[in-house]
């Protein structure tokens, strides 16, 4: 179901007179925002902002960028002090907020940030509830030098279930990894949903600062490989992006969502704001009937090499 636009940037759900049953259909708010770099403050109240657009469109489930608290400090001049300043700010603020609107909102959020590890970090995704704290993911994947030297990876893939439905989340470069999205379905989860914080292709971006250009490159990058893990493993897929410029790169500001037949359901882009999708049992059901796979699950690592375990949230 795609969803009529109302308003600069954003999609909404139309009006209807007929109650929804959440246990057959819900809607999920995929927001493109722009982060403050190092400013988890700002970015908290903006989280907040969005979560009450996305109540407002009836959504319950809400999706916010990687590094979205923090910002992409792996991408910024920000010193080491001032990194770890930031970090640490995020970490005293974001359960306590996040437990906050999601408690008045009746709402599942997921949210990136960055949290200390040691001499390194982890770039993660906090998954807060209506009834609080549900579990924090950490990216699997990391894909480049610049984030290995930075973060450590997770070896944790959670299913989670909240409000009666179960999602698994990823961040950024696991869209690429298919066998995450396997095992995820094979547990039981019916939405795949990732933060990005994908910045590459910023030469495109106008001298006015137009990024339709960066965003449509994002997004043929990633949109056919969506569609294909929609159908391959019959999950619905919702990714949301970092908006605008930020530390030393251009965010392309794109959200998008697929169902488990591959179709693209919406898509957001180049500005911030947000989608809002309806995920229905019906059509997971009948793309689950008809798939064929192997009986066999698949191995899971991470880019360290280490095995990943399937971690049940919430059952």
């Amino acid at each position: 179901m795609v969803l009529v636009a109302a308003g600069l940037g954003t999609l909404v759900a139309p009006s209807s007179s007929v109650a929804e049953d959440a246990r057959d259909r819900v809607k999920v708010a995929l927001v493109a925002m722009h982060s403050e770099m190092g400013r988890p403050e700002e970015n908290l109240a903006r989280v907040a902002e969005f979560c009450d657009k996305a109540h407002a469109a009836g959504a319950t489930f809400v999706v916010f960028p990687e590094e979205c608290l923090t910002g992409s400090l792996n991408k910024s001049n920000l010193s080491e002090a001032e990194q770890a300043k930031a970090v640490a700010s995020a970490d005293k603020l974001a359960i306590a907020r996040l437990t906050e609107i999601a408690r008045k909102n009746r709402q599942t959020l997921i949210v990136g940030t960055i949290l200390r590890d040691g001499e390194k970090y982890r770039n993660a995704a906090l998954v807060v509830g209506p009834d609080g704290p549900l579990a924090t993911f950490s990216k699997l994947w990391l894909p480049n030098k610049n984030e290995e030297r930075f973060f450590r990876a997770g070896n944790e893939l959670p299913v989670v279930q909240s409000q009666g439905w179960q999602f698994s989340v990823g961040i950024c470069a696991d869209l690429n990894r298919g066998e995450y999205f396997d095992a995820a379905s094979r547990a039981g989860a019916e939405m795949f949903l990732l933060p990005v914080a994908g910045s590459g292709m910023g030469e495109v971006v106008g001298a006015n600062g137009d990024q339709t250009k960066q965003a449509d490159e994002h997004r043929k990058l990633h949109e056919p490989i969506m569609r294909d893990w929609g159908r391959q493993y019959a999950i619905y897929v919702g990714y949301a992006n970092q908006a605008g410029h930020s530390g030393n790169d251009w965010f392309p500001g794109l959200s998008l969502a697929v169902d488990p037949r591959g179709e693209l359901m919406a898509a957001h882009a180049p500005t911030e704001g947000m989608l809002v999708v309806e995920v229905s049992r019906d059509v997971l059901k009948q793309a689950r009937a008809a798939l064929k796979r192997s009986a066999t699950a698949p191995e899971i690592k991470n880019s360290s090499g280490q095995p990943v375990r399937i971690l049940r949230v919430g059952k």
